[in-house]
């Protein structure tokens, strides 16, 4: 891992309210780069920046059960996540 990405997981693992300036341009700038959020507008991604968070989780840990009611979204970063049976892997740029 790069310094950079260090930082920006920093940035992300810190409670929201306790975000800089300097901390929400890095999760911006980390966000911007992520293929899943590249339809979103700028305003749209400042945005998601103040409240999307840095979670690491152990193998077999179970994120939400079919037919619950989710209350968030996930990216993968690394590892892997098994959904009905198929394994998904993060994507890489």
């Amino acid at each position: 891992m790069t310094d950079w990405e260090s930082a920006w997981r920093r940035a992300l693992a810190k409670p929201p309210p306790h975000r800089s300036l300097h901390d929400l341009q890095l999760i911006y700038y980390g966000l911007s780069g992520l293929e899943a959020l590249q339809t979103l507008r700028d305003h749209q991604l400042r945005r998601l920046c103040k409240y999307a968070r840095y979670e690491r989780r152990q193998a077999n840990d179970v994120l939400y059960y079919t037919g619950e009611l989710s209350t968030c979204w996930y990216i993968l970063l690394s590892g892997s996540v098994f959904i009905d049976g198929s394994m998904f892997l993060p994507r890489s740029r």
